[in-house]
Parts: structure tokens; C-alpha cells; sequence
């Protein structure tokens, strides 16, 4: 039992034949049908980019002498045409000479034959480019999963590192207040910049180059900012710090893999400055009379199990308007398209000329982006400049007075414009290291806090009468009135006093004193589920959270008493 041999028709694909005699057209055509092609023709260029777009075949047979458009520059339009996929061109010419035949390659062409040529030889011809042709696919179609993959794994770590940064950055104090420049060389940043407030209003920075870039650098970030930001707003000193984040690395980092690091703390008053270098490149203090380096004197975070104790902090003398400057090395070691380094080119010069009152990271950012200008950021690039005012501080940021005083309770005092943005309870918490203690009722707390405050800023500061809300129009005239006595700016106060007394269970006392005129709050009470007026329901819930609420002085005072059951 027998089977045909002859390839169904078209089974090999489309075949554009393109010759302006009909003698050559039609006994190629015949031989391509019989060897499974679906044919179309072309007598001249112009046709044969006509029938490309129309047909898109999967191999061109093509003369070089044609009238109009030939055969060469045909190739040439066609190869641009087809883009990034391989069609073959055979040429099939009289000429004989070998200046034609290289011009027929140069133009696009993939082989050629000479006529006459053999039926066998133009077969064995067809069926190499075949090879080529599909090989070619195959690799495109390689190449476009591929191109797929990376992409998802670009979109991956792109969503990955957006979650890595949240949980790494969000924490950070008095951001809009520093000069930050952050620069990855890839997707995940293995520098690392930290700000956190201790709890009487100090502002403490650290800056970490972790080994190498990318992710396998960057994995260290999220156990270094939480104990950075856990220990400082309990208050734990800067050595103590140090020395947690280096047992850190040390248990978690291979032998090969650590992180240097700068912390610097300004103390409140703004008048010491605290710096630990450990292997970073010079930190720099902008004063009146100069510029002083703050050179490495301690070994990198992460590679011994103990900081030596000679590696203690150090100390300068500050004053308000001076300037601290921290980079990392990717910084000193960019390079322009030469190989020179920016440390060694475009920096001693910044450097020489930086005067206090005005800040260098703009220039550094000029002179770095026309240093490597044309050139790939091979490491990761990180600097910070901390102005050293009023603004960077807690005691600035939250209104504070008075933090932490005996006796285990926290005060803040908001004055005017600070009315606008009071402390949040969680913050209030961490001062008196409560934060972890009680996180389970923070919500809670907050919204205790919440309706005191509002309660206090309202009616107290801002003289809003409730009786505004009784009707819809009256409720939207209210918060109109409210908006627009705060955009004038607030004039007043409000003290807030957080006090704790051990438990079990741990009992949290909330005081909210307002300068305002007071209120009756001697008059009968209505019970939360029982209450249809559209004002007053933010106390009756505090009353059924709390143990306790009371008022004093006329309704200027009130306290607040939970229990964390």
C-alpha cells in the first residue's frame, strides 16, 4: 500500500514569485505548486510590495531587471516591511557577474541562482532557507515568551519592591524637611535611608549601603528599619542601637554580604550632634566657619558578632542653619563615559565651595547627572542633607512642650496653625513605650482620641455650635464654616496629657484641656442607641468605650478613662 508523496497544496506556506516575463512566472509557479506552495505573482517592484502586504508570504522568489521599481530596491522595501521577522529572498538572475551578486545580498537578498538553473538545485535552495526561516521563528517565538516572563517579573518586582519601599520608607519622620537623593540601579535599592524621632522630639538618620545592589542587597533593609525605628522611639541610645542592627545582620547576612552605615542624631535643641561611621565614605558638616569631615573610624555593620567598644559614637557641637551631609559610595564612584570617578572629578569642587546657607544638594545633583551623562549607573546612588532647624524635629513637628515627664504620661500642646495636625495616638503611645503593649486596642484609642479632639477643636477653639447639625442644610453649613475658620488659621490651644497606670490591666488616662469658652455639661445625657439627633454621637460612643468620661472647668477639661480588657 502506497501514499503520495506530492505535499497537499499550500501546505508549505505562500510563495511570491515576482519576474515580469509570464514564461518564467508561470513555470516557476507550476513547480512551487507541485511542491506544496500557494503562489502569487508580481510582474515588477512596485506589485511585489502590493502583494506582500495583501498576501504576507513565507518566501519571495524574486528577478533583479524588471521595468520600474527592480528587483534590488524592492528587497530593500520589502526587508523593512517585514520588521523583526525572516522572510527569504531568493534572487533568481541572469547576471553572472560578481559585483551583481554581492549587491543582490547587500540589498536584502538571502541567496541567489543563476539562470538557468536546475529545478533540484532551486529545491535544495527552498528548503535550506526553510530551515533558517523556521529556526528563525522558533527563536521568535523563544524570544517573545521570554520577553513575556521578564516582563511579569519586572511587573513582580516592580509591585514587590513598591511593597518593600512602603514598608521600608513609611515609617521615616521630617522627610519633607531633608534634602534625599535615592537612586537604584535596578528595581530593589540597596541603600537604605532611615529618620526617626526619639521620644523628646531628637531627630536620628541613618544611612546603609548594604554589599552589592539589587534585591540580594536590599533583603537586609526591613529587619534593620524595624529595629532602627522600634529603639528610637522608645528612647534606647545610639550604641545600643548600633549594636542590635549589627547582631541583626550578623545572624541573617552570609559571611560575604554587610552594611555600611552612617547614623547621625541632633538632639532637639539642636545643638549636638551625635555620628557613627562604619565604613562609609566622609559625612560632611557645613558650619559658619567651614566644612569638617566625618571620616570612618568603625567597621561596617554585619561582620562581627560584637561592635568593638573603641567604635563608640562621636560628638560635634551644632548650631541652628548648619548643614550635615551623608552620601554613600555609589556617589564617589560614578563614572562618566571616560572611567573618571565623581568623587575624584566633580566633588572636591562642590565640596570646597558649599556654604551654610545654601544647600549643596541641587548643585550635587547638577554636576552628578552631567558627570554621567551617556553612561549605565552601575551602583546604587544615595545622599542626604539635613538643614539643621526647627522643622526636623519632633517637639516642631507634634507642638510639643513638655515630653515624657515623670511619672509615666506624655504632654503635647498645640498652639494656633499646629491645630490642624495633631499627634496621632499612636505616636503618644510610643513616647511612653506603650506602643506594643497595648497595640490590640489602638484603633480604639484612636478613636477615643479622635472625638475628644475634634470635640475640643470645634466647639472649644473654633466656637462651632452643634445645633448647626440638626437639619441637612445646617450639617453641610457647619463643615462649610469649619473648613473655612481653619483655612483662616486657628487661633488658640489644646493641651493633650496621656497618662498610664500599670495593670493588670494597663489603664490608659486621655486629658484634653482647650482654651475655649466651655460648655453645660451638667444637662441630661442620652444613651448612644437612644440618641436621634445628628450631633453628639461621637461622646456617647467614648462613654461606652470608656470606664469613665468627665468634664471640668465649664467643659474646657475632659478625661477620658480605658481600660486595655
Amino acid at each position: 500500500m502506497s501514499a503520495s508523496l506530492t505535499p497537499a497544496p499550500g501546505g508549505r506556506g505562500t510563495a511570491l514569485v515576482v519576474d515580469d516575463e509570464p514564461t518564467n512566472r508561470l513555470v516557476l509557479a507550476t513547480m512551487l505548486r507541485r511542491e506544496g506552495f500557494q503562489v502569487t505573482e508580481a510582474v515588477n517592484g512596485e506589485q511585489a510590495l502590493a502583494q506582500f502586504a495583501h498576501a504576507r508570504p513565507d518566501i519571495i522568489f524574486m528577478d533583479v531587471m524588471m521595468p520600474g521599481m527592480g528587483g534590488m530596491e524592492a528587497t530593500r522595501q520589502l526587508k523593512i516591511l517585514c520588521g523583526s521577522d525572516f522572510v527569504p529572498v531568493i534572487f533568481l538572475t541572469a547576471l553572472h557577474d560578481d559585483q551583481s551578486l554581492v549587491r543582490c545580498i547587500e540589498s536584502g537578498g538571502d541567496d541567489f541562482l543563476s539562470k538557468p538553473f536546475s529545478f533540484n538545485v532551486l529545491k535544495s535552495r527552498i528548503v535550506a532557507m526553510e530551515r533558517v526561516r523556521d529556526l528563525h521563528r522558533h527563536i521568535a517565538a523563544k524570544s517573545r515568551m521570554l520577553a513575556g516572563l521578564i516582563e511579569i517579573d519586572r511587573q513582580e518586582q516592580k509591585l514587590a519592591e513598591r511593597i518593600f519601599s512602603h514598608a521600608v520608607n513609611d515609617r521615616n519622620v521630617a522627610a519633607d524637611h531633608l534634602g534625599i537623593l535615592m537612586r537604584p540601579a535596578s528595581t530593589f535599592n540597596g541603600d537604605v535611608l532611615l529618620s526617626q524621632h526619639l521620644p523628646d522630639g531628637s531627630l536620628r538618620v541613618l544611612l546603609g549601603d548594604f554589599t552589592g545592589h539589587g534585591l540580594s542587597a536590599a533583603i537586609g533593609a526591613l529587619p534593620v528599619a524595624d529595629a532602627f525605628h522600634a529603639m528610637t522611639r522608645k528612647g534606647v541610645t545610639d550604641e545600643v542601637v548600633l549594636e542590635e542592627i549589627n547582631r541583626k545582620l550578623y545572624r541573617l547576612l552570609p559571611a560575604d554580604r554587610f552594611m555600611c552605615a552612617f547614623m547621625a542624631t541632633l538632639s532637639v535643641a539642636g545643638d549636638e550632634l551625635r555620628w557613627w561611621n562604619g565604613g562609609m565614605p566622609d559625612g560632611w558638616l557645613c558650619q559658619a566657619d567651614g566644612v569638617h569631615p566625618m571620616a570612618s573610624h568603625a567597621l561596617p555593620l554585619g561582620i562581627l558578632p560584637e561592635l568593638s567598644h573603641g567604635d563608640a559614637p562621636r560628638r560635634r557641637v551644632l548650631r541652628k542653619g548648619d548643614r550635615v551631609l551623608l552620601v554613600t559610595d555609589g556617589l564617589m564612584d560614578a563614572q562618566d563615559v571616560d572611567g573618571h570617578l565623581f568623587g575624584q572629578v566633580g566633588w572636591p569642587a562642590l565640596i570646597a565651595g558649599w556654604r551654610r546657607e545654601h544647600g549643596l544638594l541641587n548643585p550635587l545633583l547638577e554636576s552628578l547627572d552631567a558627570h554621567c551623562a551617556d553612561t549605565d549607573q552601575k551602583d546604587d546612588i544615595g545622599a542626604v542633607e539635613i538643614f539643621v532647624d526647627a522643622d526636623i524635629f519632633g517637639g516642631a513637628e507634634l507642638g510639643l512642650k513638655c515630653a515624657t515627664p515623670s511619672g509615666g504620661g506624655c504632654s503635647v500642646l498645640l498652639l494656633d496653625q499646629r491645630l490642624i495636625h495633631p499627634p496621632s495616638m499612636a505616636q503618644m503611645l510610643d513616647m511612653l513605650g506603650l506602643g506594643q503593649a497595648v497595640a490590640c486596642h489602638l484603633n480604639t484609642l484612636e478613636t477615643i482620641f479622635h472625638e475628644l479632639y475634634t470635640n475640643a477643636l470645634d466647639h472649644g477653639v473654633l466656637r462651632l455650635p452643634s445645633w448647626m447639625k440638626a437639619t441637612p442644610e445646617g450639617f453641610s453649613a457647619y463643615y462649610s464654616e469649619r473648613e473655612s475658620r481653619l483655612a483662616a488659621g486657628p487661633v488658640g490651644s489644646i493641651r493633650v496629657d496621656i497618662s498610664q497606670e500599670p495593670g493588670p490591666p494597663v489603664t490608659i488616662r486621655i486629658n484634653v484641656t482647650d482654651s475655649g469658652q466651655g460648655f453645660d455639661h451638667e444637662r441630661p445625657r442620652e444613651p448612644l442607641g437612644d440618641s436621634v439627633k445628628p450631633w453628639g454621637r461621637g461622646i456617647a460612643l467614648v462613654r461606652e468605650l470608656c470606664e469613665s468620661v468627665n468634664y471640668y472647668n465649664q467643659g474646657t477639661q475632659v478625661e477620658a478613662v480605658y481600660r486595655c480588657v
